[in-house]
């Protein structure tokens, strides 16, 4: 376990503040280490009545190319993450959840970052309206579980919690219902 010295803010942000602090190692030495400090996210795996994903195709500054993805979106200050799952969902993709599964949290950059992602399982929806940012420019598109594994497979998608909600749902035991 390693302790807290002197947090030191080297830059506060919209979405995210970075820290260089000084800590005490459990070994006696002393170290810096540099952290984005996030508010975390919440993404959302849409499957419909016919097992079909709906995945969001969205351009990525930070990595210069258009990503397939979950939709997601950040907290905002205090917000439970499930009602920001039902909030990003409808936003994102026109689509009203009737309620979620919880498929757990992820990690995504633990060496530097305290971003936590939740994420769900939505296959109870209506069609509602979407509501994008002013910056975003989505489009979406239902695939087979067949096609999203390969996908991930042959790596056209690479997005982490995308992956990680697909390898839940096609291969782990969703049983933690939510309404």
């Amino acid at each position: 376990m390693e302790k807290l010295i002197k947090q030191n803010l080297v830059y506060k942000g919209r979405i995210v503040d970075l820290y260089n602090d000084d800590v005490l190692c459990s070994n006696g030495h002393q170290a810096k280490r540099e952290v984005i400090r996030h508010p975390g996210g919440a993404a959302i795996l849409i499957v419909n009545a016919n097992k079909e994903i709906l995945l969001i195709t969205q351009y990525r500054y930070s990595y210069a190319e258009d990503l397939l993805e979950i939709p997601a979106g950040k907290l905002e200050k205090g917000e439970d993450p499930y009602q920001a799952a039902l909030r990003e969902m409808e936003e994102e993709t026109g689509l009203k959840p009737a309620k979620l599964v919880d498929l757990g949290v992820i990690y995504p950059t633990c060496g530097y970052s305290s971003e936590i992602i939740y994420l769900y399982l939505a296959t109870d929806f209506q069609k509602s309206h979407t509501h994008f940012d002013d910056d975003e420019d989505i489009t979406s598109k239902w695939y087979s579980l067949t096609e999203v594994l390969n996908m991930i497979a042959n790596g056209q998608i690479k997005d982490a919690k995308t992956i990680v909600a697909v390898y839940k749902y096609a291969f782990g035991n969703i049983n933690n219902e939510k309404k």
